[in-house]
């Protein structure tokens, strides 16, 4: 109801948003809008709602150019004041007890935890069930936030009830991505929240599809693997000569002249990005640092995951460039470097002024467009290998051209190139699905 006319509503300038702020306090000023907005869902005349569109359009520009905090541990489970604003931006604001829908949302998740161990046959034969079982007690092992030996049992039940729900079986990767919705959210918050994520959000990454020439008529996380191809699009318009450098190091070259059918960009992306691709930057660490992250995919969408991973990259650059280094030490999974949300973020604020427009749709479309994603995993040689002219691999001290844009982390609302009125999901539409 309040987002369905979202495009109308003037988005505030910068200047309104500071003012704005109570106290200099940015989460009370989001508290206050969160309130607002809930308020107006459940009894608001024409003018509350939309006053409401204007509370949500600055609440989520508050995320991102200011952002609210590192998350703290959640010892009871509860569902927490970023968890809330996670629903909301999702459109899961019905998920509570009480609610005045018919559907009661926990009934609906204990009809599924009644309903016992999912029988549904993943890729390699395995009952779903026994997949997440066999999956479930590594999951984000070593996190502080997260301690899977007391938490194993509620990523059991949240993942054996999602594929009740969605007739699909569960895949590797899904009990990494479910982690940060328990870490901010109860159990039944967190089985809404993550169904509404997987099959409303980012469905293409979990499509299979058909591949030939590799020993196999199936291919599995579709929108994953074009996810890699967007990424190398970016990095050739943003940095191209750090693209060019990791296509010349040591390593991709032995693997190119051992893979002949696939260019350097194929090989690197497959080798080192995919794994990033498949679980929303979750590979790195710490997961505080990670979550903070989420809140930027959250008020953007997810499909800047992509982005923020390309900025990763720009952030190691001085690293990447050196010609003695080893890329394949720097950008493994034990190796890759600590992650700093509020240096990403502010990376992937300016990295978004810059990318062109037809880049832009095909992020944006990718996490829900089947057929964008088949087009983007037929790698062109004669595309993706564009001769670039610039030196051959060295030491460069010398600065990405993100980098430089400008001195401020986090960006300005007036730099960031966003339109906050277009990208504003739609909530009624969500709640009603859900």
């Amino acid at each position: 109801r309040i987002m369905a006319s979202s495009s109308e509503a003037p988005s505030p300038s910068s200047s309104e948003i500071k003012e704005s702020l109570a106290d200099d306090d940015p989460q009370a000023d989001i508290r206050c809008r969160l309130r607002k907005i809930l308020e107006s869902t459940e009894e608001g005349n024409q003018q509350d709602l939309e006053r409401a569109k204007l509370d949500f359009i600055a609440l989520r520009r508050v995320m991102v150019f200011i952002g609210i905090g590192p998350p703290k541990s959640n010892r009871f489970g509860e569902t927490t004041f970023r968890g809330q604003l996670w629903k909301l931006l999702l459109g899961v604001i019905h998920a509570d007890v009480g609610s005045k829908l018919k559907n009661d949302p926990m009934a609906e998740y204990m009809s599924y935890i009644k309903a016992g161990k999912s029988t549904i046959k993943t890729q390699d034969g395995r009952s779903s069930y026994q997949a997440i079982r066999d999956d479930s007690f590594r999951t984000l092992k070593g996190a502080k936030l997260f301690d899977i030996t007391k938490e194993e049992p509620k990523v059991i039940r949240v993942l054996n009830s999602y594929v009740h729900k969605s007739g699909k079986p569960y895949n590797q990767g899904m009990n990494t991505i479910l982690a940060p919705f328990l870490v901010c959210m109860n159990e039944m918050d967190a089985f809404h929240c993550f169904h509404h994520f997987l099959e409303k959000e980012t469905p293409t990454y979990w499509m299979s599809y058909k591949r030939q020439g590799i020993g196999t008529s199936k291919g599995f996380y579709l929108g994953a693997r074009a996810a890699t191809r967007l990424a190398d699009k970016i990095l050739l318009e943003v940095d191209p000569e750090l693209r060019e450098s990791i296509m010349n190091c040591d390593m991709i070259q032995r693997n190119a002249r051992m893979m002949p059918d696939q260019g350097e960009a194929q090989i690197f992306h497959s080798l080192y990005s995919f794994r990033h691709m498949q679980v929303f930057s979750l590979v790195a660490k710490p997961l505080k640092e990670v979550i903070q992250l989420w809140d930027l995919f959250f008020a953007l969408g997810f499909h800047m995951h992509i982005v923020a991973y390309v900025a990763q990259l720009i952030l190691i650059r001085h690293k990447l460039m050196d010609e003695n280094a080893s890329i394949n030490r720097i950008l493994s999974q034990e190796g890759w470097p600590r992650l700093n949300a509020e240096a990403v973020c502010g990376v992937t604020t300016k990295i978004i002024q810059i990318l062109s427009e037809d880049l832009m749709d095909e992020l944006k479309a990718h996490t829900t467009d089947k057929e964008l994603c088949l087009r983007l995993i037929e790698w062109d040689p004669i595309e993706c290998e564009l001769e670039i002219k610039t030196e051959p691999r060295r030491r460069a001290k010398s600065e990405s051209p993100v980098r430089s844009a400008g001195s401020s982390r986090r960006g300005s609302p007036k730099d960031a190139r966003m339109d906050m009125r277009n990208s504003t999901p739609n909530i009624s539409g969500a709640c009603v699905s859900q």
